[in-house]
């Protein structure tokens, strides 16, 4: 045996071949960690153009709001310090450009820069070689513009070369010095690499990082195999710790949301989502030729009911009211809590005044059922305002407060009734 292992030709087609398993195995690696490697260095980058993107907007949305052009070029000119920026651009409220930076170093004329539509939500898009973030300028009620980030994506390119040119050197000394090494050894010796190959290129194309490679403690390569397992199972438990971090912040992320739009008494729709939720529905029903009501609902004497009976009984009340409001109301309507005891109504496709008011109706008899509060049965009531867009008003801010004066006067005419918008209501004011 030791004569035919030392043949001439017999050896050289050993190192052949056990080279090329070598390299098989040690290249299914280098990709595996390249692609990784490129993966999670283009995540990192696209995170962190996210969150500066973020804080930029929200560092330029007051100069933008007063229109203080040297304040927006100050912040901008402060935010320029990353090599790959390559530039940013401040958008108006009407998609209009006002501010330009570009990676030459200076700010640049904005007359050429086409329009560009503003946005919801922050967006992350790459091009070429290049990402580019968009997100909305937000003031602490309306959108006041957009903002355009952009940065190289050649150092993700210059740190993937880097690598593969590393890992390739490497690969070709690590797989000759092991391909002359096994040569040396028995025929015996080419069953374990094969084996090892195998599961090499299975993880690689498959990215199953449970698979293992047999092991044989006895044999000379079961090292080998035990690291090479061993490697795995680490990767294996990495990626499972991936998959937990991310499942923790989607769902950090998803209670975050609840928490910054919801009222936690009645788990209903806070002032803050109600002002978008207005916005939108305004803008849907004037671009759709439809109706949208609002119904401002406050109920009669509660402070009265939380002297006689405390502020938790005042609590229940809220909350059985809000149960009753969203029981009553069509499913397509949304109920918002928008102070201690009043609630919002928004009916988008309201239709006509006598679907509105026949809703309004049901509402005042829904809400005056008796309720029970210290062994009492107490008797709640409630006064609605209302008004209706684009029939009363295509302004949110005159849309609120024909709302408000409808309530006021629902109030006055003796309460626990409603009242629809009339221009009487505030005599000369101007619409």
């Amino acid at each position: 045996m030791e004569k035919t292992i030392h043949d001439l030709p017999l050896t050289r087609q050993f190192f052949r071949h056990n080279l090329a398993i070598c390299a098989a195995a040690l290249l299914s690696l280098l990709l595996l960690s390249l692609s990784l490697s490129v993966y999670l260095t283009q995540k990192n980058m696209r995170s962190d153009l996210h969150y500066k993107t973020i804080t930029l907007a929200n560092n330029i949305a007051d100069s933008l709001q007063t229109n203080n052009i040297r304040g927006m070029q100050n912040v901008v000119l402060n935010a320029i310090h990353a090599p790959e920026l390559l530039g940013i651009t401040v958008f108006d409220k009407n998609g209009k450009a006002i501010l330009a930076w570009k990676s030459e170093g200076q700010l640049v004329s904005t007359e050429h820069i086409a329009s560009s539509p503003l946005v919801k939500n922050t967006q992350i898009t790459l091009q070429r070689w290049q990402l580019n973030a968009e997100t909305p300028i937000v003031s602490s009620t309306n959108t006041e513009g957009k903002l355009l980030v952009q940065i190289s994506t050649g150092s993700v390119c210059r740190h993937a070369l880097l690598m593969l040119l590393s890992g390739l050197m490497a690969t070709v000394i690590i797989a000759t010095i092991a391909a002359q090494r096994l040569t040396r050894k028995q025929l015996r010796a080419l069953t374990p690499v094969l084996a090892l190959s195998t599961v090499a290129e299975r993880v690689a194309t498959l990215g199953d990082y449970s698979l293992r490679a047999a092991q044989d403690k006895q044999h000379e390569l079961g090292n080998l195999i035990m690291h090479f397992n061993l490697m795995l199972a680490r990767m294996e438990a990495w990626e499972s710790d991936m998959q937990s971090e991310t499942r923790a912040l989607r769902e950090a992320d998803s209670h975050i949301a609840i928490l910054e739009n919801h009222d936690s008494l009645t788990k209903l729709p806070n002032r803050y989502y109600f002002h978008q939720l207005i916005t939108s529905s305004m803008e849907e029903a004037i671009s759709h030729h439809q109706m949208v009501a609002l119904m401002f609902i406050d109920l009669d004497h509660f402070r009265a009911l939380n002297r006689n009976f405390d502020y938790d009984a005042g609590d229940l009340v809220l909350t059985i009211m809000a149960n009753r409001l969203c029981a009553a109301l069509r499913t397509t309507d949304t109920l918002c809590r928008v102070d201690a005891d009043e609630f919002a109504a928004i009916l988008p496709q309201a239709g006509d005044l006598e679907t509105v008011t026949t809703l309004a109706e049901r509402l005042i008899d829904t809400i005056q059922q008796p309720v029970i509060l210290r062994g009492k049965e107490v008797t709640v009531t409630a006064s609605i305002g209302i008004a209706c867009c684009p029939l009363h008003a295509q302004n949110q801010r005159l849309f609120l407060k024909y709302a408000d004066l409808a309530l006021k006067a629902a109030k006055a005419g003796g309460r626990n009734t409603w009242r629809l918008y009339d221009e009487a209501m505030h005599g000369d004011t101007e619409q």
